[in-house]
């Protein structure tokens, strides 16, 4: 098969949807060696060093297009099926083609959407991409539920193929990196409690620092990592840190390394991610592949990923959010079972098997 995908995500500054895209490309390029890909970016956008890396990279091709040369590209190309990773399929193949669409936080908060039209001509061009598709890949059952209520697909033109975790996240005891990277970002303190996401106002940081101003006691000496972007259109971290008095309880320092991440989220007393939406929530099972505890959402895809290996809360309420933060802290048989938890929950979802179940589609779809 030669099948042809949206490479744009994986360009630049990866977010959720770019590490996607790049963790299961490597894995289908890795165990699939009968299927030759097509990285379709636009012009300019160079292949990522660390691609050159990947087992199997003989069998992909780079290729840079325009948004409107991709129409084209198909028959040019002799796709067999083309994948549009980030919610758009801007080309077909000879069987059509298929789009993964990984959640509808825009759909369901259009208040937030940045667009000059708004959110609703995206919302339209989403779903009628979804409708053309052969088939809609989503990420979460939670997900296919926001697809079939909002967009009105029928459940079996749906396929969810969960994501897995890198392989780079196992618990990590490096004194050295560890001391570098404190002296780097001024953590003084020896324990910390950890949040991830940026100010964007889904992530709910305000909600977290509101908490821990409730439980600031409690805390005691512990300092309060939010890692991410920290100034959003909506939101900003030190600006609400000021207004919870907790500036100098807070470290701001902005988006880390996979290697940063990973020294953090081994040592820390607790992982917070509070989310009010997340079609899958990836940073949750991070944490838990590095033996942290975690806490998190009782709504949305976060309880379905996080299963009874969290604590789970009503991230709309700081009270609520508050007092389960604390009753982790100081249980520290629960923090043990979390973590133990946490390891066997985690191995339950892997790139391989997301690329063996991302290749059968391929294969029921090209007959």
């Amino acid at each position: 098969m030669r099948i042809g995908f949206d490479a744009n995500p994986m360009v630049g500054d990866m977010g959720g949807v770019g590490w996607h895209s790049y963790h299961l490309v490597r894995a289908m390029l890795a165990q699939q060696e009968a299927i030759d890909f097509v990285a379709y970016a636009r012009p300019g956008a160079d292949q990522p060093e660390s691609v050159n890396a990947w087992p199997g990279i003989e069998r992909l091709q780079w290729v840079n297009s325009s948004r409107w040369g991709m129409r084209k590209r198909g028959l040019y190309d002799r796709l067999d099926l083309y994948h549009g990773t980030n919610f758009r399929m801007q080309a077909v193949g000879r069987y059509g083609g298929i789009v993964t669409i990984h959640d509808l936080w825009l759909d369901r908060n259009p208040q937030y959407s940045r667009k000059m039209l708004g959110q609703w001509p995206s919302a339209f061009k989403t779903r009628q991409t979804a409708l053309r598709a052969r088939k809609a890949i989503t990420v979460s059952e939670f997900s296919a539920r926001e697809l079939v209520e909002l967009y009105g697909l029928k459940r079996e033109h749906i396929r969810v193929i969960p994501n897995g975790v890198s392989e780079d996240f196992v618990p990590r005891r490096d004194d050295p990196a560890m001391a570098e990277l404190r002296k780097r970002i001024g953590l003084a303190a020896e324990h910390y409690v950890l949040f991830i996401g940026g100010a964007d106002p889904r992530k709910n940081h305000q909600i977290f620092l509101e908490a821990a101003e409730m439980v600031r006691k409690k805390l005691g000496s512990r300092m309060l990592i939010l890692v991410g972007s920290p100034i959003h259109p909506f939101g900003n971290y030190e600006e609400t840190a000021r207004r919870h008095s907790l500036t100098e309880k807070v470290l701001c320092p902005g988006r880390l390394s996979t290697n940063d991440l990973q020294l953090l989220y081994s040592s820390t007393d607790l992982f917070v991610f509070p989310s009010l939406y997340e079609g899958f929530g990836m940073p949750v099972l991070e944490a838990m592949a590095c033996g942290a505890p975690v806490l998190t959402s009782n709504s949305t895809a976060l309880a379905e990923v996080a299963g009874d290996a969290a604590v789970l809360a009503d991230s709309r309420d700081a009270r609520a959010l508050g007092e389960a933060m604390i009753r982790v802290l100081e249980d520290e048989p629960l923090r043990a079972a979390l973590k133990v938890k946490g390891f066997d929950r985690a191995k339950q979802f892997s790139w391989r098997q997301a690329a063996t179940q991302t290749v059968a589609l391929y294969g029921e779809l090209c007959g």
